[in-house]
């Protein structure tokens, strides 16, 4: 069983995320994947960033966790083995790597997509109205509206190219993509979550 979700910035898809792995008493693989391919390319975990859902992007999140770590590792030549397309594709193979051997819930990197073709894979849209996303977005980085608002849009510029880059989807918020979309301004962090868990056991599929 694997549940894999996106999610909008401020859409609480973390939250939404720790409470299906509990109830489903399975691992919960999110900023996990930051520590796992550190240490593919031999970087230290220390230097990983904070675990709460982040606006910069993940690959900018592992280089300037390296460069700090490693910051004699800059040169003319740049960083070519630690390249966005490298990190992709190690975290994709971490991910299709654990998602081989247990049952688990990832939350962002594409997973939805990336899974697709698993039988045993729920994929889901965690979604918020914008004003809810970033009155979440304000309170939790302490920032004026303003910036939460501007917080919130590139954070979706970066999923939606994100998606278009690796996955050649041109709407990442497509319902198509997804076997469950959530609206947490309407059901609340716990109440998507047992949607979800309902669908992950099977209860919300055909049974023709």
């Amino acid at each position: 069983m694997i549940v894999a979700i996106a999610r909008e910035l401020g859409a609480g898809g973390r939250g939404v995320g720790e409470a299906v792995a509990a109830a489903l008493e399975i691992p919960l693989l999110d900023n996990e994947i930051v520590n796992l391919v550190a240490e593919r390319i031999g970087a230290p975990e220390a230097y990983v960033a904070q675990r709460d859902e982040q606006v910069e992007s993940f690959t900018e999140r592992v280089l300037r966790g390296i460069t700090a770590a490693y910051p004699e590792s800059l040169s003319s030549q740049g960083l070519p083995d630690w390249s966005e397309e490298h990190l992709v594709q190690l975290t994709e193979t971490i991910i299709k790597e654990r998602a081989a051997s247990e049952s688990l819930v990832v939350i962002g990197r594409g997973a939805p997509l990336l899974l697709k073709d698993r039988l045993d894979v729920v994929r889901v849209f965690v979604s918020a109205p914008g004003a809810e996303r970033a009155a979440r977005i304000a309170a939790r980085l302490g920032l004026s509206s303003d910036d939460a608002l501007k917080e919130m849009r590139k954070s979706d510029q970066h999923r939606a190219s994100y998606y278009k880059e690796h996955y050649g989807v041109t709407d990442w918020r497509d319902p198509r993509h997804y076997d469950l979309v959530v609206n947490t301004a309407r059901l609340g962090i716990e109440g998507a979550a047992r949607l979800i868990v309902e669908a992950a056991r099977g209860s919300l599929r055909p049974t023709s």
